[in-house]
């Protein structure tokens, strides 16, 4: 059997683009998001948590939470498609 591909892109929203990896050994189930500057911040799918990286000014992740709560369902599903 194949392995899944390593990495789902999802079409950018306003300034920032959401990112799962594939074969990530990491037990959060987690989003990477890249900013238009270069910021970069991962986000924990089921709570929206901070788990690393840094953007400024802050309030720039409230779209971002609210994307992944709309979408909460199947970015699970894909992340644990891509890291079984």
């Amino acid at each position: 059997m194949p392995y899944p591909k390593s990495m789902t892109t999802y079409p950018p929203v306003d300034d920032w683009r959401v990112r799962i990896n594939g074969r990530e050994p990491h037990p959060v189930p987690h989003v990477h998001v890249q900013f238009r500057d270069g910021s970069r911040v991962s986000l924990a799918i089921e709570t929206g948590q901070l788990l690393s990286g840094v953007v400024t000014p802050r309030k720039r992740l409230g779209p971002v939470r609210a994307w992944i709560e709309a979408r909460r369902g199947m970015l699970l599903e894909e992340y644990r498609r891509l890291n079984p």
